[in-house]
């Protein structure tokens, strides 16, 4: 199946959901907990107004059930909240499309010859022909080739928790709202500059030509379901250039904080309590949505 294909029948829940993967665990810090990140936020009469979780993007059966805290908070929510609805038809071609190089432009023109070799290795071991790669920006190549080594590893987006509370919400009849847009997210991903997407892309495939996503993952998960937020910072930065990325989780995650708080402060004015499910990097440290709705005087505690 061409990259194309695997994107429009459904493989870009694949692509989005493991990158968001990566974001879980960027700049967190605190005391662990022993339980996934779940905050309550009131507003100044001290009425609920939303439940901020935490969530894992790719998973397996171990993941579940979800705490009861997690459980109860959803079930008292009368609409949810995700960073992007994976329903929306638009999200498979904005990717799709953003993802490809001009034409007359190759992936191995764009890097030095030491980390084109690795992406060739890292795509034959997980069974992509070089050809495909080719014709991919650094963002979708890294991406793509993560994705797929986590599915061969045993990891699924079907058992991602986003992804099953979008699906469950439906089907209790609860609103399924986003608080981004493809196109946003594509600017994300693609943000930071050459020197940070290549490194970005170096420690994908490290992992993947070592053999060591399975691993990764079963640890980020263990970290995840601990409430561990050291440790998933740990795992974040694992292989990483740190300064080299910098500027990539500037936008990946700081600027969207920002943006996703003025999002939320809409959102939370309008009738019924909210679920709200994003990447637990998103939730904790000094720049953290909590931290930033705190700041303009919610309410805001760690459940």
């Amino acid at each position: 199946m061409t990259v194309v294909g695997m994107a429009m029948s459904g493989g870009v829940g694949v692509l989005r959901r493991l990158l968001v993967c990566w974001l879980c665990s960027v700049g967190l810090s605190g005391a662990a907990l022993a339980a996934p990140t779940l905050w309550e936020v009131r507003d100044a009469q001290g009425g609920v107004r939303a439940y901020l979780f935490g969530a894992i993007h790719l998973c397996h059966a171990a993941c579940y059930p979800l705490p009861a805290a997690v459980e109860a908070a959803f079930a008292a929510s009368e609409r949810t909240a995700f960073e992007l609805d994976v329903s929306d038809p638009s999200l498979a071609r904005t990717l799709v499309r953003a993802g490809r190089l001009p034409d007359g432009q190759s992936l191995k023109s764009l890097m030095p010859a030491e980390l084109y070799a690795q992406v060739h290795d890292a795509s034959r071991a997980v069974g992509m022909p070089v050809s495909q790669v080719q014709t991919m920006q650094p963002w979708f190549a890294s991406t793509l080739l993560m994705a797929l080594a986590a599915n061969q590893a045993g990891f699924s987006t079907e058992a991602g928790v986003d992804g099953v509370l979008q699906s469950r919400a439906r089907a209790a009849g609860k609103p399924v709202l986003a608080l981004e847009t493809p196109a946003r997210q594509v600017a994300a991903l693609s943000a930071g500059g050459e020197r940070a997407q290549q490194a970005a892309l170096r420690q994908t495939v490290d992992m993947v030509v070592s053999g060591q996503i399975g691993d990764y993952l079963a640890r980020m998960v263990g970290a995840w379901q601990a409430g561990d937020d050291a440790a998933l910072e740990a795992l974040m930065l694992e292989g990483a250039d740190r300064e080299a990325v910098a500027p990539l989780f500037a936008t990946l995650i700081d600027a969207r904080n920002l943006e996703m708080a003025d999002r939320l402060e809409t959102l939370m004015v309008e009738p019924g309590v909210m679920f709200v499910s994003v990447g637990g990097g998103h939730l904790v440290g000094e720049r953290g949505i909590p931290a930033e709705l705190a700041a303009r005087g919610w309410q805001v505690v760690r459940r």
